[in-house]
Order: C-alpha cells, then structure tokens, then sequence
C-alpha cells in the first residue's frame, strides 16, 4: 500500500503558522546609581576627600558598610541585555551583566583612606 501524502499537505498550514507566531526580542535594563564616578571633573584624594565631598559629588552609595575602624560606600550600575527566540516548541534566552563600581573606604575621621574603581567603564546617561 502507498502512503497517503494529503496527511503531509494539510500539516504544511500549520508549520507556516507556528513559523509565523516566533518571535525574537531584546530588552535592555539597569539597576543601581549613576556612575558619576567616571566623570572627568570627579576626583577623589586619599586624605583629603571626606565622605561628604563623596556623598556631595556621587548621591547616596548602593550600599554603606560598616566595618571595625572605617566607613565603605559602594555605588554599583548593572546593565543587563536579554535576547530572546520564542517558538512553540523551543524557546532560548541568552542574559549579559556587565558592572561598573567604585568602593571608597573613610577612616573613622570620614577622610578617604582608599578608592577602588572597576575595570569596566559603563557609559553614562
């Protein structure tokens, strides 16, 4: 007996349709603080900076911890990027992070000890 072929056929409708209703999208986020941080007229001078010229010049930390004899102000931006293929029967998400960050460690005179800044530069809005 030979196979029927309408079978086939009348699925061909069907599989144009579900190519149609794919999608692909991206979307783009950030978190955290303006990385004031990167622009050209901010300085920060080990023993002469005070957290209040920080706190002035950059806004509120991420984060502020507390530790023994000294005082951290974290500022943090997240970009993320998402890629996305979406079909009936298969989806893929690819995610990128990628972080700017500055750390300032303060005595227990709120004068700057030290700054560390990340290798990633983030461009500003």
């Amino acid at each position: 007996m030979i196979p029927s072929l309408s079978g086939h056929i009348s699925a061909l409708p069907a599989l144009l349709i579900v190519l149609a209703v794919a999608a692909c999208s991206r979307a783009d986020s950030q978190f955290g603080v303006e990385n004031a941080w990167r622009d050209p007229d901010f300085t920060a001078t080990e023993g002469v900076t005070t957290e209040a010229d920080v706190l002035e010049a950059l806004g509120p930390p991420s984060q502020i911890i507390n530790l023994r004899n000294q005082t951290v102000f974290y500022y943090l931006k997240e970009n993320f990027r998402s890629d996305r293929l979406l079909l009936i029967l298969y989806n893929q998400t690819e995610r990128r992070s990628s972080y700017d960050r500055a750390v300032f460690f303060f005595g227990p005179d709120g004068v700057l000890r030290n700054a560390a800044f990340s290798e990633t530069e983030l461009p500003r809005e």
